[in-house]
């Protein structure tokens, strides 16, 4: 993974056989982002696990044919689950599979653009109403 930074914003490439996850973790400790904005990425994605809340749980499908890119976006808060990124990609037929991003893997590479806030500082909560662990502004 390669990355570099101007005022707020954040560049990094995701080299093929990275795990997504863990290099975004990676850059949030590196340049200290205690709260963002993926705003987006592009590239292909292998082994994409992803998710559609039923109401109750994230129903999974695990995706091992590589994919490519249609969306990549979320947020990063100062707490966790620090990352809440939905994505959607492009399978060889041309159909399309998106939902919440749980993992996967560059292949062959993703280039992603982050924004990080200054002051704005984003908190996930649980909403006892909707059960779900929400975001919140401190």
């Amino acid at each position: 993974m390669i990355s570099d930074v101007e005022d707020n914003m954040v560049m990094m490439k995701i080299e093929k056989g990275e795990d997504i996850s863990e290099s975004l973790n990676e850059i949030i400790e590196d340049y200290a982002i205690f709260s963002g904005i993926v705003v987006f990425g592009i590239g292909m994605i292998r082994d994409l696990e992803i998710g559609y809340w039923n109401g109750k749980e994230y129903v999974r499908e695990k995706l091992p044919e590589p994919g490519e890119l249609v969306s990549f976006h979320g947020s990063i808060s100062s707490n966790e689950p620090k990352l809440h990124i939905h994505t959607a990609i492009a399978m060889s037929d041309h159909t399309v599979k998106g939902g919440h991003f749980f993992s996967g893997v560059a292949d062959p590479l993703m280039e992603v653009h982050i924004v990080r806030f200054k002051e704005l500082v984003l908190k996930r909560e649980k909403n006892n109403i909707t059960g779900l662990t929400e975001l919140n502004f401190d």
